[in-house]
């Protein structure tokens, strides 16, 4: 029997629904990544809504450990899911897994030390991307840490290269998301939130590694895209000019021009495609081109859809 800890370092939150076929891999792998320092962690463990065995699964890994909390919700939204899990927390530190993903063997002792020594609002990692075909290199080397400014993390987010909008595989300290709810949506949530995170973040740490192996798998949520998708995404991309204001406009700009490019025909409500148009049309023509952060690919897409008046009217 595990004891836990009254002041653990990390708080983990893992979420499931209908992933009986990869969630005792996840399972374990959250034991071989803390080793020896188990009782330092906190795992809330939620199943939302599932038919097949996840449910089982998560009842009989926690009969052993009392620093395992199950709980099973029917919310069938994983906004909601993330809200109530963040309100059982107590940990230090937050981090998220997905019930169908895994994390690198001992590789908590090197976090802890991370977390504790340098005491960061958010540490940074970019994920290990595993497609179906691929096995994981489980060797942990460690994580290559350097410090970054809130601006710098801003700019490196809406460049989209080596900040991403996810909340698995990342450390926020507790207190930093106090107040914060992710809204009701059944992706892109993390999207949506994310941008406040770092507008309130001051210290942050980033690393190019991982101990994350974040599975791609065919059929998920996040492999295809609907109209439902597509108007999620439109509210989380309006979500960053609130978090980040003006300074930010010609790299937030490059979004509203993807969403036009890639996704115009699945834009069914009209209040949202009005809302794309709105932003597009705001766009300041001359800072927008001659702004050296912006891709010259983004300086092109913006000047097909200028001239064809695709936004226009």
């Amino acid at each position: 029997m595990v004891i836990m800890s009254k002041n653990p370092i990390l708080s983990i939150i893992v979420t499931a629904h209908n992933c009986e076929a990869y969630l005792e891999k996840c399972l374990q792998s959250i034991i071989k990544f803390a080793g020896e320092k188990f009782e330092s962690l906190e795992i809330i463990l939620i199943d939302d809504s599932s038919v097949d065995r996840t449910n089982e699964i998560c009842r009989d890994f926690s009969k052993n450990h009392s620093n395992v909390m199950f709980y099973r919700v029917d919310f069938k939204n994983i906004g909601k899911v993330r809200n109530f899990a963040m309100k059982q927390c107590t940990g230090q530190y937050i981090t998220m897994i997905d019930g169908d993903d895994e994390v690198s063997s001992n590789a908590f002792s090197d976090i802890a030390l991370i977390l504790t020594g340098s005491k960061p609002d958010i540490l940074l990692t970019r994920l290990n991307e595993i497609y179906t075909s691929s096995t994981p290199n489980n060797k942990w080397t460690g994580l290559t840490v350097s410090s970054i400014s809130q601006h710098q993390a801003i700019m490196k987010f809406l460049i989209h290269r080596e900040v991403q909008a996810h909340f698995i595989g990342q450390f926020f300290r507790r207190d930093i998301l106090e107040g914060m709810q992710f809204p009701e949506l059944r992706c892109y949530e993390d999207a949506y939130l994310f941008p406040s995170v770092l507008a309130k973040a001051s210290s942050i740490l980033i690393s190019p590694n991982s101990h994350y192996f974040y599975f791609k798998r065919t059929g998920s949520l996040s492999s295809h895209v609907d109209y439902e998708k597509v108007s999620m995404l439109i509210k989380a991309t309006e979500q960053m000019t609130v978090a980040f204001g003006k300074r930010y406009e010609n790299l937030i700009a490059c979004h509203w021009i993807n969403i036009q490019h890639k996704h115009k025909a699945d834009i069914r409500d009209d209040s949202d495609r009005k809302l794309v148009k709105e932003y597009l049309n705001n766009i300041s023509f001359l800072s927008f081109l001659f702004d050296p952060k912006v891709r010259v690919s983004f300086k092109k897409k913006y000047l097909k859809l200028y001239f064809s008046g695709a936004f226009r009217g």
